[in-house]
Order: structure tokens, then sequence, then C-alpha cells
């Protein structure tokens, strides 16, 4: 069985600061679509929070989604 080493360390490499960022997105867009129907949102914004603040766990996250992360936590009183 012929193996190669360099797939796997890309496909274990790569996912994990494309799957922070968009956990963020996502934990953010539904965040929005919560506060839009009137509910609380901020549990999602909690999410994204911990996403963002623990690179160790999800991968790193763009300082651009930090940034926006911030400005929504900001909005639910909560820390970042």
């Amino acid at each position: 069985m012929k193996f190669s080493i360099i797939p796997l360390l890309a496909f274990l490499a790569l996912p994990t600061a494309v799957n922070a960022n968009s956990m963020v997105k996502d934990a953010l867009n539904n965040a929005d679509k919560l506060f839009k129907l009137g509910s609380d949102g901020c549990i999602m914004v909690k999410m994204a929070v911990k996403v963002a603040t623990t690179p160790e766990a999800f991968g790193e996250v763009s300082d651009n989604l930090k940034k926006e992360v911030k400005t929504y936590a900001n909005k639910c009183n909560l820390s970042f």
C-alpha cells in the first residue's frame, strides 16, 4: 500500500483556519437572523466569541472577523 503523508498534512492543516472563519461567520449570520426576528441572538454571539478567542482549538480567525465579533459582543454586553 503506497501512502503519502503530504495530502494528509494538507488535509489536517488547511481546514482548521477555514473552519474557524466559517464558524464565526455562520454564528454572526444566525445572530443577525435572531435579532431580526426579535429574539436574543447573543447566544450565537457568545459562540462566535468562543471560537475567535480559542485559536488552539478552532484555528486562527481573521482580524476583520475579530473586529466584527467585538462589535457584536459590545451589543450583547459580552467581554471580548
